[in-house]
Order: structure tokens, then C-alpha cells, then sequence
């Protein structure tokens, strides 16, 4: 299915989970998403894990992809930007449900603008810990070894790799870093981006720079699960935060 130049819902980071409440209410949110909705692009960790092999697949996991199929069957693409807490999603859900699935960034024209969507883990370049582990964890050596092992080992560590990363570089989540945002935002906007987009980071908030002469901005989405909260785009309209 071709990505449809219309209006657009972005939301990030839902970290569902097993035995969750908010599984129900995502999956409902889906469910009644406006029929005017062209595309609905989900910038990363959707779930609180979520690895790309059959036998790891939970069945909550599987309750929230059958909703996302059923958005698909009504007409609307759906597009996946892996984040933090996802791996190798690719072999598993690209083309079904997602039209594209992509490990770091797209870009591309939505809903009448040039837009860059990143989960944006790798926006602060000084956190270089984070940066280390994203190179392993992502390699293909390493899911090559981690599939060797038995699933329930495999489950296990998924398990506290969600428990670590929830701790881990807590330096770093002190505030939003705006000097290394406007780093990696400004050449992407003079280069003819419009509007950047990215979760990873919990907080709703809107940047505007002036590049080459016109404004760009970005837009960092709030944590989904925090309040429902998603960013909706119109052709000829002003981006806007919404509830859902």
C-alpha cells in the first residue's frame, strides 16, 4: 500500500506490558481512531520488549497486532520506527502490519510536509554509554547468539534487559537536551525537512529554529501510556497535541 498524503496520527513509547490495563486501551484507541486517518506512524517502543521472532511473541503482543491489522484493513498505513526497546522487528512485521519498518529514522512527506520521524534515541550524542550498548544489542552477531540460546533463557533476558533499562544512565534523564536536539535538528531542516519528529524522550514539547530563511520545528512526543497523548497532523493545519 502506497503511504496516503493525508492527515496523520504520531504517537511513541507505550512500553505496554503483560497483564496491563493500557493493552485494552491501546487496542480501543486503534479501534476508534478517526476514519479520516491516513496513516498512523508509531515511533518506537510500543511495547516494554519487543524482539522479532515468532517464540518470543506474548500474547499481548499479539492482542495489539491483530488491532494494528484491523487499522490496516480499514485503509490506513502504518508505519513503525523501532526504538530502545525493540530488535530486529523487521523479518517478523514488515509489510504485515507495518508498510515500512526501519531500525533508525524515515523520511518522507506526510500530510503535506517533509517530515523526519526518529524513535530519538540518538539525538544526545554525549550519551555515549546508551550509544555502546544500541551498537551491540542492534548487531546482527548478537541476535545471531541470542537465538541460539532456548527461549526461556531468551525470555529471561528480556526480562532484565527491560528492568535495565529502565535504570541505567539516569544522568541523562534529568532534563531534555536541547543543545544536542538543535545539533541534529538544524542540518536535517536546512537540508529541507519541515517538521522532525520523536519520542524516546517522555515529554510533549514543540522546538522552533529558524534555518535558510523559514521555520522548522520539532516535535517530541509525550510517553503514550502517560495520558494518551499523540500528535495529529492536517494538511494546511497547525501540528496539534490531542488526547485520545
Amino acid at each position: 500500500m502506497p503511504i496516503p498524503d493525508g492527515p496523520t496520527v504520531l504517537l511513541g513509547d507505550a512500553h505496554l506490558r503483560e497483564s496491563d490495563a493500557e493493552v485494552e486501551a491501546f487496542v480501543h484507541f486503534l479501534d476508534r481512531l478517526p476514519h479520516d486517518t491516513r496513516t498512523l506512524a508509531i515511533l518506537g517502543d510500543l511495547f516494554s520488549a519487543w524482539v522479532g521472532r515468532p517464540e518470543m511473541q506474548l500474547p499481548h503482543h499479539l492482542i495489539v497486532v491483530e488491532g494494528l491489522r484491523r487499522l490496516r484493513a480499514r485503509g490506513c498505513a502504518i508505519l513503525y520506527v523501532e526504538g530502545n526497546h525493540d530488535f530486529f522487528l523487521d523479518r517478523l512485521y514488515a509489510g504485515d502490519p507495518f508498510e515500512r519498518l526501519v531500525p533508525d529514522s524515515i523520511d518522507m512527506r506526510l500530510a503535506g510536509r517533509a517530515v523526519h520521524l526518529a524513535h530519538g534515541d540518538r539525538v544526545n550524542r554525549g550519551d555515549r554509554q546508551y550509544l555502546a550498548w544500541r551498537a551491540v544489542s542492534k548487531s546482527r552477531p548478537f541476535f545471531t547468539a541470542f537465538n541460539l540460546m532456548p527461549r526461556g533463557v531468551r525470555l529471561r533476558i528480556v526480562d532484565a534487559l527491560e528492568r535495565s533499562l529502565a535504570r541505567t544512565n539516569m544522568v541523562f534523564r534529568g532534563g531534555f537536551p536541547l543543545a544536542e536536539c538543535e545539533a541534529y535538528a538544524r542540518p536535517l531542516l536546512r537540508s529541507g525537512r519541515e517538521l522532525l519528529v520523536f519520542g524516546h524522550f517522555h515529554e510533549e514539547r514543540r522546538i522552533d529554529y529558524q534555518e535558510a530563511g523559514r521555520r522548522g520545528s520539532v516535535f517530541v512526543l509525550p510517553a503514550w501510556r502517560q495520558g494518551h497523548r499523540y500528535l495529529r497532523l492536517v494538511p494546511g493545519e497547525e501540528p496539534v497535541f490531542a488526547s485520545a
